[in-house]
């Protein structure tokens, strides 16, 4: 079945455990709401970084078919800043929010000729094959992140076109630096910095 909705020229899928995963493994603890990707700044960088318009889709794992009361905030702060929110839930055998990826993968591919995809997540275990027939279809696609907990899967597709951005770094979207164990290229390293 093909969708009634417009197509957008661009569609960022996020996974948002996964990136919460890898922050929390930056900041060595459950992250405070400054150490948080800040979605509107988020969207404000796909929509200039992508082409437009650009439809940004947070796949959540609802846990049951009632939305926990500790999400709702989230949500409604998600749908605040320019975001859907695809609420799932499943068994609990199911990686739900990857199964939830998968799927809006395969549809784009399948329904939205040439539209360009980025995903937020480190997981190339789960979207890497995905991602490479995108590249196979020669459309623009991206991987969101952060590159130092960027899966070898996905570094494995640059040189089929996959564009790795990191989410601090290029996206900009924390309030406050990440305290980041991060190798800067020797062609790049300001000696200043130790003096």
């Amino acid at each position: 079945m093909v969708s009634s909705r417009p197509p957008a020229a661009s569609y960022v899928l996020i996974d948002a455990e996964n990136v919460d995963w890898a922050v929390s493994n930056v900041v060595g603890r459950k992250p405070e709401p400054q150490d948080r990707v800040q979605f509107d700044r988020l969207v404000a960088f796909c929509e200039d970084h992508f082409p437009k318009p650009v439809r940004c889709v947070v796949v959540l794992n609802a846990r049951g078919e009632q939305l926990p009361d500790v999400m709702i905030g989230f949500v409604r702060a998600l749908k605040t800043a320019g975001c859907e929110v695809a609420l799932l839930h499943g068994r609990p055998d199911q990686k739900v929010v990857d199964l939830g990826i998968l799927k809006l993968l395969e549809a784009i591919r399948t329904q939205r000729p040439k539209a360009a995809v980025a995903l937020a997540s480190h997981d190339g275990t789960d979207f890497a094959d995905a991602l490479r027939l995108l590249l196979e279809e020669k459309r623009q696609v991206a991987i969101l992140g952060l590159r130092e907990y960027m899966s070898q899967r996905f570094r494995e597709l640059v040189p089929a076109g996959l564009e790795i951005l990191d989410l601090e770094m290029n996206a900009k979207v924390f309030q406050r630096p990440l305290p980041r164990l991060l190798p800067v290229r020797v062609d790049e390293f300001d000696p200043t910095l130790f003096l």
